[in-house]
């Protein structure tokens, strides 16, 4: 399907700015081990300052993510939510231009992290459709070209796009995805399921 990255991002990044203002910022997230909503808000606006400043040198990796948390453990909640207003734009001006979809991940991660606070603050699971939509059919063909090169015979899986979207991304455990509907023995599949790892926790999220 053909959408725009870039409002996208700028549309999820209003909800999240939203959902945080007002909320407790050293609430935990389940979802993301170890980390408050104020380092999930350090890490989303962190991604934007390094993108600004050329700063990408191991990104995606934890080191990366982790320094985000780390330079602005002191910041208060409002600088992050003002200093992200400040430099997002210039990415999703990026996500709209023709080279977007080549840093997709920043637009999935943004929504994954939306689902993870709203998870942490006891609200249902919500992705606007066309968004969802998109995450889902991404997730499933990533799924099956992963399998097509270890060599694998194809799969469907006939599990709903909140699952493909949070399963693939490390929300759910192998026990669950194990327990999805799979027409064959799931054991081979699972290393090319999961892209960020398996969650060490259900999280009981009401999707």
């Amino acid at each position: 399907m053909t959408i725009d990255l870039g409002v996208l991002y700028r549309t999820c990044r209003e909800r999240v700015t939203e959902l945080v203002s007002g909320a407790d910022p050293d609430l935990a997230v389940p979802a993301t081990p170890g980390w408050t909503v104020h380092d999930v808000i350090a890490h989303l606006s962190g991604i934007s300052e390094d993108a600004a400043n050329g700063n990408m040198a191991g990104a995606p990796g934890e080191e990366w993510t982790g320094a985000q948390v780390t330079r602005h453990r002191d910041t208060p909640m409002a600088d992050l939510l003002a200093m992200w207003g400040e430099y997002a734009p210039g990415m999703e001006a990026f996500f709209s231009s023709p080279n977007g979809a080549a840093m997709s991940a920043g637009v999935f991660d943004i929504h994954t992290h939306e689902a993870d606070l709203r998870h942490a603050l006891g609200l249902p699971f919500h992705i606007p459709a066309d968004a969802l939509a998109w995450a889902g059919e991404h997730m499933r063909s990533g799924f099956a070209e992963a399998v097509a090169a270890a060599g694998l015979p194809p799969v469907e899986l006939p599990i709903s796009d909140v699952e493909w979207f949070r399963a693939r991304l490390g929300r759910r455990t192998e026990a669950e995805v194990r327990a999805f509907p799979w027409p064959a023995d799931p054991e081979p599949y699972l290393d090319h399921f999961f892209i960020f790892g398996r969650a060490a926790h259900t999280l009981g999220e009401a999707a």
